[in-house]
């Protein structure tokens, strides 16, 4: 079976809880019911009772309440005689083999279910008005009725379920469209992902590798403090790099190793702190989020600053939003840094993600440096019960 025989067989199964009334918008807001639809036909055989009593009406130039009464309930009988026997067929494979067999057979199935309703809604409306049901049959005027009414039903049904298969058909087809655009968006996304990791590993590794080969003569001790960090960094960011989700802790932790090292290098010139409560340390958190946010805030803030300064890892909740701070006491970013690709791949990243309901900011941060918050809509029954251990501050 080809995608398009597939899909015209899921459409085929969607129309069939389809009703009539369902042309207007505002009746396709609530959900398929056997009560929804058993009012609805009562809402449609009303407007439909009401149309033919109007047409009678200009025919015959007369307006009685006695017209308008025995066009409101045989309408209605009719209705829902017409109502049960669709409910029926679509309890079996009848239905179901008929749309699949062309417009034709539908049609021809359409006209037998309406004369069908037709004639079983007057017969059940004969003793109520007093009419003869068997005298009808010796009235060339009933068949002619028969066929009219059977005719207008039948064309109206028909019409409506073509166009409702056609709608289903192409808005099953924009949304596997849309799905299709959105997997491809996601591709590129990891594909920026994987290139990002590739432009940030081996720059830092090899700086890490040069630095502990510096310090095995002078300083033994600390650098096998330097390689045991970078060991516990490659193994926390290749776990984090196979998957596009991880939690906070586990990015906490990461950016404690990421510091650690960073500081060995610069020494005193560079301080930092982590602050995780840890009822949010298990809230899920996109991969490599806060590396390249660091990374900007060390390399722009405060290498170039003679003194250095503090850069600060902070998470926080309100009410909804989960907001992930990163502060340093630098020289600030310029215009041409704060459009830099790391902070642009974590923006679109974002953005893709959480479509566009996450929101990243870039901020003075008083007296001196530069504050990037990022706030992340969480959800109200998200699961906060785990209990990670708070990460220590580094100063």
């Amino acid at each position: 079976m080809t995608a398009e025989e597939r899909l015209e067989r899921e459409v085929i199964a969607r129309s069939q809880h389809f009703h009539p009334l369902e042309v207007i918008p505002w009746f396709r807001r609530f959900p398929h019911s056997f009560g929804r639809d058993f009012l609805y036909t009562f809402v449609w055989s009303t407007l439909l009772g009401v149309a033919f009593f109007l047409v009678a009406a200009m025919v015959t130039g007369r307006l009685t309440w006695r017209m308008l009464e025995i066009n409101f309930v045989v309408s209605n009988l009719i209705g829902y005689c017409i109502h049960f026997l669709f409910l029926l067929c679509s309890l079996t494979p009848i239905e179901a083999q008929v749309r699949s067999r062309g417009k034709w057979t539908a049609v021809a199935y359409y006209t037998l279910i309406s004369t069908a309703g037709v004639i079983i809604g007057i017969a059940l409306a004969s003793p109520i008005f007093g009419w003869s049901f068997a005298g009808w049959f010796s009235r060339p005027g009933w068949y002619v009725g028969i066929a009219v009414n059977s005719f207008i039903i039948s064309v109206i049904i028909g019409v409506i379920y073509f166009w409702r298969e056609r709608s289903l058909l192409a808005e099953m087809r924009l949304a596997r469209e849309s799905e299709r655009v959105a997997m491809m968006e996601r591709e590129a996304m990891l594909a920026d992902l994987r290139a990002l990791q590739a432009q940030i590993e081996p720059h830092f590794l090899f700086n890490t590798l040069a630095n502990v080969v510096g310090l095995i003569h002078p300083a033994p001790d600390t650098a096998k403090y330097m390689l045991e960090q970078f060991i516990a960094y490659l193994r926390a960011s290749l776990a984090n790099s196979r998957r596009q989700e991880t939690t906070l802790g586990e990015e906490f932790e990461l950016m404690k190793h990421f510091l650690g090292i960073l500081q060995i290098r610069m020494g005193d010139r560079l301080r930092w702190e982590v602050d995780l409560p840890a009822e949010l340390a298990g809230l899920p958190l996109p991969s490599m989020m806060l590396q390249p946010l660091v990374e900007n805030a060390i390399k722009h803030g405060l290498e170039p600053k003679v003194e250095g300064g503090t850069v600060q890892l902070r998470a926080q909740r309100d009410s909804e939003t989960l907001r992930i701070l990163v502060v340093d006491t630098g020289l600030g970013f310029s215009g041409a840094t704060s459009n830099g690709i790391g902070l642009k791949n974590v923006r679109e990243r974002l953005d893709k993600l959480f479509d566009c309901k996450a929101r990243f900011s870039i901020e003075e941060n008083a007296p001196c440096g530069t504050r990037i918050v990022i706030a992340l809509p969480m959800p109200a029954s998200q699961d906060e019960t785990q209990a990670p251990v708070r990460l220590p501050s580094q100063k």
